[in-house]
């Protein structure tokens, strides 16, 4: 060896290697001998079908099997399974994920797969169909679940779906599942304060509906339900036509003290309701009913943004989100709600404007319909049996009305009295009325005239302001704000907001009136308000709320019950 020339051994490292196709392809291979069938020794009976598969992959995958084979079992001894009470389809499905890892869940599949691997103890597969069944819950499903829930493999089923149906509940009484409904579920729903029910209406004609469609039966749950309808909340015509001539309620003593206490708070003023519960513990509340506001339009004071801009306010949430501009920009003009459809008309930029645009809640855009036959801005506006009216305005006295199916303006009545700064309206059984500056008409759709009823006293020193309608009373909102009683044509005083507004936007939802935004001065020299108050009408107080995200002061607003797509 010549002395300096070591050589050195070459070094090797130890690697660990990983084929990254041979998990599949044994699964592929073990799979297709389960098809073929290739070295099965084990089959599962169900529906007279044999499905061949594998004892040890079988209780890899389920315990139910595991624990099978693991003892002397008939089934061990004779090799074979009848499943009786599971289903074909869902069977294989399951099958097919124990020998492949992947599952192919359907709305057709789902449940009976669910209640299989629930048997078979394979509890991925269960939670994943649970998981399917949460993510797809809608209005054709709903109730069919709810129905089901109370099984072991669908209990978490239960909260999810009792939320979705007291959301939906308007929609989902109309559907033959409804009548099909335990008791106790019935219950459970229709006494939750959290049921969305835009009306009380609502609930009491569920639950009529339900005891019809199997009287025999059901007649004897009919106070147990009824205690829960808020039947002081019901609107006062719908109570005298339907409820107190249903003689389900009439003959039965419990229904009849419930009526009989409904009746007298209805027939109690408005002014005195607030006293009404002050011997009783149990002060019944409306429900939570879902409701979005719309604001199209209005002018931003000093900043000459252009008023095309339109948001929609969540009540519940407190949130606002965007929606797609107007066509038209818009400030003063009038916004309404016919049949879930808002409507933006009128209004002015540069000119009074006559066109007018609705909001396709689908496609998500504005699309414009038939101009009026008169510009008009700072106008009243209301809906009356499916009709939209348009009301006086800035220097006019003239009506019209637009009929949706022929997309066409029609001439009325002028209102009986000379035109000025604002006008607005509101609505009232089959009558419309109006105010201007305190002066105050009525005009029946029906007749086609206009009646004059009582002015406000001392007339309206603000002017603009919102007009509102609720059961027998008219609401005025301005800087001094009054109440007119159509029944006694006698206004009285309401309290003033708290915060000193003009230009503001109103609504009335539910049981409240909802005030939004506006300026603290008239004209462009104030500032921007961005509070809301609310006045409940039973108690004749406000409350502040949430501040609004966005500007809002000579804008439309309308009122949207149920849910709004904002996606």
């Amino acid at each position: 060896m010549v002395a300096g020339s070591i050589e050195e051994a070459e070094q090797f490292f130890a690697e660990k290697r990983k084929n990254a196709d041979y998990r599949n392809a044994f699964f592929d291979s073990l799979n297709e001998m389960r098809i073929n069938p290739e070295n099965c020794d084990f089959a599962l009976e169900v529906e007279g079908e044999t499905i061949y598969a594998h004892r040890l992959i079988l209780s890899v995958a389920s315990p139910y099997f595991a624990a099978m084979f693991k003892n002397e079992t008939k089934e061990k001894a004779t090799g074979f399974v009848k499943l009786e009470d599971n289903g074909l389809t869902a069977v294989k499905t399951i099958v097919e994920y124990i020998y492949s890892g992947e599952i192919a869940l359907t709305e057709e599949n789902v449940q009976s797969v669910c209640t299989t691997s629930d048997y078979l103890q394979i509890e991925w597969v269960k939670r994943e169909c649970v998981e399917f069944l949460k993510r797809n819950i809608n209005v054709t499903n709903c109730l069919q679940l709810r129905r089901i829930a109370d099984k072991p493999p669908f209990n978490e089923l239960c909260e999810c779906t009792h939320d979705y149906i007291l959301k939906n509940f308007v929609i989902l009484i109309h559907k033959k599942e409804w009548l099909e409904l335990p008791f106790e579920v019935i219950q459970d729903l229709v006494e939750d304060n959290k049921l969305s029910v835009a009306w009380e209406d609502n609930a009491y004609k569920a639950i009529i509906k339900w005891i019809k469609y199997d009287l025999t039966k059901r007649q004897g749950y009919l106070a147990n339900l009824m205690r829960h309808v808020r039947l002081t909340f019901v609107r006062t015509e719908f109570l005298r036509d339907h409820i107190l001539t249903e003689s389900m309620l009439t003959s039965d003593p419990q229904c009849s003290q419930f009526l009989s206490e409904a009746l007298r708070y209805q027939l109690t003023p408005l002014s005195q309701r607030s006293s009404f519960w002050s011997q009783t513990t149990n002060v019944p509340t409306n429900r939570n009913a879902t409701f979005h506001v719309l604001f199209a339009g209005g002018t931003h004071i000093k900043t000459g943004t252009e008023p095309r801009m339109c948001k929609v306010y969540d009540i519940t949430n407190n949130k606002t989100s965007p929606i797609s501009d107007m066509l038209d920009c818009r400030f003063e003009n009038s916004v309404i709600s016919l049949n879930g459809t808002v409507y933006s008309v009128g209004g002015y930029w540069g000119n009074i404007l006559r066109t007018a645009e609705y909001y396709d809640r689908i496609n998500k855009k504005w699309t414009y319909i038939k101009p009026m036959n008169t510009g008009r801005y700072n106008f009243g506006i209301c809906a009356c049996d499916n009709l939209i009216y348009a009301i006086g305005g800035f220097y006019t006295s003239r009506v019209e009305s637009y009929n949706p199916a022929t997309n066409k303006w029609y001439t009325c009545p002028n209102i009986p009295f000379p035109f000025n700064w604002c006008c607005r309206a509101a609505v009232i059984n089959h009558s419309i009325y109006s105010m201007c500056m305190g002066s105050c008409a009525r005009f029946d759709s029906r007749e086609g005239g206009w009646y004059n009823l009582i002015e406000m006293p001392g007339g309206l020193r603000a002017a603009t302001f919102e007009f509102m309608s609720y059961e027998s009373s008219l609401f005025s909102i301005a800087e001094d704000c009054s109440r007119l009683d159509i029944r006694a044509n006698r206004w009285e005083a309401i309290p003033s907001m708290l915060s000193k507004r003009f230009d503001h936007s109103a609504a009335i939802i539910a049981d409240d009136i909802y005030v939004f935004g506006g300026a603290s001065k008239a004209g462009e020299d104030g500032e921007y308000i961005n509070s809301v108050e609310r006045y409940n009408i039973h108690n004749n107080q406000w409350t502040a709320v949430d501040p609004l995200e966005v500007k809002v002061c000579r804008a439309g607003v309308a009122v949207i019950s149920g849910d709004f797509n904002l996606d």
